[in-house]
């Protein structure tokens, strides 16, 4: 029996009582109920709930203001929001209360169906199993990051990309880690920034190339010839001799530029764009695949993918986390792959963690797809495991679970 406990706020009683059979079917029987948000607020506030259901359209206090006052006041984690308005206003205020720090874990229009609710609260059960953990660390400074390199401290973990049909490894991505020996475990994003800031963007990219493709060379020796996926930072672009030192560094490897992925967020060319332009392309012509990272989560349109000579478009997870329940996220979605194969673009849905998005994936055609679900980022010796006892394991199961 579902120990979940919900609120369900609707105007219409019909609407509630639908909702609360929906709720009774799925095994959740804590249930009450409000007419509006202010009696809505009330009840939070007096008592603890799991999952609000919340209607956009009602008296005395609508479905938006009880969003902001949710999230403002942290009365529940998860939230279900309904409407009989077009799905992109639903989406609106989904992604407003996913801003505002709320676990949204479905937006429907109404009636809402049994297998949506199915689906939002097996995403909720997999939230709240999550543990969130930010680490505060001191502010760095260049000779951190210089003492770091030299002492070996930042390294690279893998995560897998899959094809989408036969979950066959494909490549991996190389994502840096520093384990700091004092301060434990220090973001990427704070490191990377940092070396940004002081300049040393290009040495810390060369540096983690070389461990990556040392990292590699061992692969290709034991018979895994799988492509290796590397970030490059927006602002190494203006470098005028990143590619050419790039291509020796494979060179140096005995590896194939085209076994190299290179990742470009979308905002890539927002600096010196004929510079930027002109390391992409050199890198395009010695050989290297290019990715556009991220994309999803700018402005990029279709002028700016004609301006980056890429060969993959990795689809950000705010386009796949929830695309199974969101019709309007679908249609971007649809709109999206078709237009990368109109471009001949390699598509990959990274971030995806629910079995439910993959196989909506799985219907559009999308090449490659990487994400928590399948594997999370690992260690050299782990992934070489993960490929030997669990890829194949992993495979059958979900194999299993879209034949049934």
């Amino acid at each position: 029996m579902n120990k979940t406990k919900v609120l369900v706020v609707d105007d219409s009683k019909v609407q509630r009582n639908h909702v609360i059979e929906l709720c009774r079917q799925q095994g959740v029987i804590n249930i009450e109920s409000a007419e509006n948000g202010q009696v809505a607020l009330d009840m939070l506030t007096a008592n603890q709930f799991d999952l609000v259901f919340i209607d956009l359209e009602m008296p005395v206090m609508d479905g938006v203001e009880l969003v902001s006052q949710i999230a403002e006041r942290k009365l529940v984690g998860a939230v279900i929001i309904l409407s009989s308005k077009d799905p992109s206003l639903i989406l609106s205020i989904g992604t407003m209360a996913e801003s505002d720090g709320l676990s949204v874990v479905g937006t429907f229009q109404k009636p809402m169906k049994e297998e949506d609710l199915a689906i939002s609260l097996n995403r909720m059960t997999n939230d709240f199993v999550k543990v969130s953990k930010k680490i505060v660390n001191e502010e760095l400074t260049k000779e951190d990051l210089l003492r770091a390199m030299v002492n070996r401290e930042i390294t690279l973990y893998y995560q897998p990309k899959l094809t989408v049909k036969g979950l066959l490894l494909k490549g991996v991505e190389a994502l840096s880690r520093w384990p700091h020996p004092e301060r434990g475990m220090i973001s990427p994003v704070q490191f990377i920034d940092a070396a940004e800031r002081f300049g040393v963007i290009s040495q810390l990219t060369e540096y983690l190339f070389d461990i990556a493709l040392h990292e590699k060379k061992q692969w290709q020796e034991r018979g895994l010839n799988f492509h290796l996926s590397l970030n490059l930072s927006p602002l190494s672009l203006a470098d005028q001799h990143l590619a050419e030192r790039i291509f020796n560094q494979v060179q140096r490897y005995n590896i194939a530029p085209k076994d190299v992925v290179l990742e470009v967020t979308e905002n890539a060319l927002s600096g010196e764009v004929s510079k930027a332009i002109q390391t992409l392309a050199t890198l395009r012509l010695k050989g290297f695949n290019l990715a556009i990272d991220d994309y999803g989560t700018g402005f990029a349109n279709a002028q700016q993918l004609s301006r980056v000579p890429s060969t993959e478009l990795k689809l950000d997870r705010i386009l796949v986390d929830n695309v199974s329940t969101n019709p309007h996220q679908q249609a971007i979605l649809k709109s999206t792959v078709a237009l990368s194969k109109d471009l001949q673009l390699t598509t990959v849905a990274e971030g995806v963690e629910y079995l439910d998005d993959y196989k909506f994936i799985y219907q559009l055609d999308v090449d490659l797809v990487q994400g928590y679900y399948f594997a999370k980022p690992m260690a050299p010796s782990d992934l070489i495991d993960w490929i030997k006892h669990e890829l194949g394991e992993h495979r059958k199961a979900i194999q299993r679970e879209l034949s049934s």
